[in-house]
């Protein structure tokens, strides 16, 4: 009995422990993989230009959804701006306080270098370069949105970045469907959109589809925006009272990152960037500019301005070859008035009516070339008789209505057709 309850503690420890173990290592892994799943949102994967009808592997924040974005727990600390008397303008395209207007202009080919995806809803599932912003605004973006949403606000990012290319475009795209005058109080001239600078974004909500119009400032959020932008480091860029200054027509939805403490200085003191940069516009030579000078001076060119002239093609009415009727009247033959058309029987300079062949059949003969005379004679010998044409014969043969016998020959004999008088040419034939 002893011996056996060894046995049983042997096997036991033998099973026991193997299955111990594996319990252990397997309550390890799975700690460890979840863990590993918290890391930090991949931006990069919108980077993957994908089928815009796919959502390029990113999970998009829906209504009513709250964002979760890493903030550092240390208070930022704001710089003060007193004043903005001795202000230099800032025309670096790399700083973030950089004003870009009607007549201060980017380089054509530069391209912010740190361009991402913020983490927000947007008007579109798919990948374009209109999501980008440079980091740090996008960064600002998030919380922006954040905090509206936490307010039960919901935004919609439809505009960021957009290439020296595309603003092409779109301005030219402008000028051929909109007009001029109203491309240049609502469009910019490419290489002159703050678009370009990637510190700009283009806002809407649902309730009003997602439009970029002066309904969006009607909205709470386009209220709240107004009165909440400069807390996240963002301007309404083109303000209601200000066309005259900033050049362009009131637009509630576009904000302007320039950072927390020149936001705060803008709207605390109700100036454009233009203002604090003491920035006095020419917008007189601005709104009168022709197309031509945008020819000249800004490098666009005319046919990409006009919209092309369609002109209608004309479509040939279809040739009716007249069909010439022979009354058949005892004795007699005559000619219908029937008009006929150049090559045609009864032309006026006597032209043979149709073309022959080899054969010496015309080409709209009623009679089957293929059967002899004799035979299409067989029975009533009263007939329409297409005329052939002889080797040599130029005239024009008005064919005889009434055929009393079918012309044969036999080798040597000179058969002819007895014509009526209003035939001028006689035909032969000949075997």
């Amino acid at each position: 009995m002893l011996r056996l309850k060894k046995k049983l503690k042997k096997r036991i420890a033998i099973i026991g422990i193997p299955v111990a173990t594996l319990c252990v290592v397997s309550y390890l892994s799975l700690t460890f993989f979840s863990q590993g799943s918290k890391s930090t949102f991949a931006y990069e994967h919108y980077y993957e230009n994908k089928n815009e009808n796919e959502s390029n592997g990113v999970e998009i924040p829906t209504e009513g959804a709250v964002v979760d974005i890493d903030d550092d727990s240390t208070e930022e600390v704001v710089e003060v701006i007193k004043d903005h008397d001795s202000v230099v303008l800032d025309t670096n395209p790399e700083s973030i306080t950089v004003m870009v207007n009607k007549e201060l202009s980017l380089p054509s080919d530069y391209i912010p270098a740190d361009l991402v995806v913020p983490n927000v809803t947007f008007s579109i599932q798919y990948y374009d370069e209109k999501k980008l912003m440079r980091e740090e605004a996008a960064r600002a973006l998030e919380k922006l949105f954040l905090a509206a949403s936490q307010k039960g606000l919901y935004f919609n990012a439809v505009s960021g970045y957009r290439s020296y290319d595309r603003q092409y475009d779109i301005f030219t795209n402008n000028i051929k469907t909109q007009g001029l005058k109203h491309t240049l109080a609502y469009s910019a001239i490419p290489g002159y959109s703050e678009h370009q600078t990637g510190l700009s974004m283009d806002v809407s909500t649902k309730s009003v589809n997602n439009r970029l119009d002066e309904s969006f400032a009607e909205t709470p959020e386009g209220i709240w925006l107004k009165d909440n932008a400069h807390l996240y480091g963002y301007i309404i860029r083109y303000a209601e009272d200000k066309p005259d200054i900033t050049g362009y027509s009131y637009e509630p939805w576009h904000i302007r990152y320039v950072g927390k403490a020149l936001a705060l200085y803008l709207y605390e003191n109700n100036l454009s960037l233009e203002e604090y940069y003491n920035f006095v516009p020419k917008l007189d030579s601005y709104s009168n500019i022709t197309i031509n000078e945008l020819v000249a001076n800004y490098g666009i060119a005319l046919a990409d301005m006009i919209k092309p002239t369609v002109i209608p093609t004309a479509t040939p009415s279809p040739s009716i070859t007249p069909t010439e009727s022979v009354e058949e009247e005892e004795g007699t033959g005559e000619e219908t008035d029937d008009e006929t058309s150049d090559g045609e029987l009864g032309d006026d300079e006597n032209s043979d009516s149709t073309d022959t062949e080899e054969d010496g059949t015309g080409g709209d003969s009623d009679i089957d070339p293929t059967t002899s005379p004799d035979e299409e004679t067989d029975g009533d010998t009263t007939g329409t008789v297409t005329p052939t044409k002889a080797p040599g014969n130029q005239g024009t043969v008005t064919p005889t209505p009434t055929v009393t016998v079918a012309p044969t020959q036999t080798p040597g004999n000179q058969g002819t057709v007895t014509p009526t008088p209003s035939v001028t040419p006689t035909q032969s034939v000949t075997g």
